[in-house]
This record gives C-alpha cells, sequence and structure tokens, in this order.
C-alpha cells in the first residue's frame, strides 16, 4: 500500500517539477536563439560593411595609380625640358 501511494506521490511530484521548469527551459532556449539570430545578424553587418570599405580601398588604389601614372609622365616631360634647357 505504501508503494502505491508513494508512486503517485513521485509521479505528482515528478508532474509538477516538469510543470514548473517546462516553462523556463523553453524560456531560456528562445533566450539564446534570440541572442545567436542577433548575433549574426550583426556579424552580417560587419560583414556587409568590411566589404564596402575594401571595394573602396581598391577604388583609392586604382585612382593612385592612376595618378602615379600621370605623376610619372609630367616628371620626365620636365626632365626632357630640363635637359633641353642645360643642353644649349
Amino acid at each position: 500500500m505504501a508503494n502505491g501511494n508513494g508512486g503517485a506521490l513521485t509521479a505528482a511530484t515528478d508532474h509538477a517539477l516538469v510543470k514548473t521548469f517546462t516553462p523556463l527551459v523553453v524560456a531560456g532556449l528562445l533566450g539564446i536563439v534570440g541572442w545567436l539570430f542577433s548575433t549574426v545578424l550583426d556579424l552580417e553587418e560587419t560583414v556587409s560593411q568590411q566589404s564596402i570599405h575594401i571595394e573602396h580601398l581598391q577604388e583609392a588604389e586604382d585612382t593612385f595609380s592612376y595618378q602615379m601614372k600621370e605623376l610619372k609622365e609630367v616628371v620626365t616631360g620636365i626632365r626632357i625640358h630640363l635637359g633641353k634647357v642645360t643642353a644649349h
């Protein structure tokens, strides 16, 4: 008889524990999933910004290369002109 009542009491206690802790576990899992989701979105935004910065740096490099080429042509022209002036 004690086993029958003890088993029912244990089952009732187990059921009460499950009813108590299930919402807490679910809320914890939802919190973790929400945190992971926001972290992934932040990381995606950071990657997007870095990609934009890389594109701008590449454009600046191309512009700088073009400007250096023009500067070399101007310096060469000045050297040629000075060479002609000093030769006379």
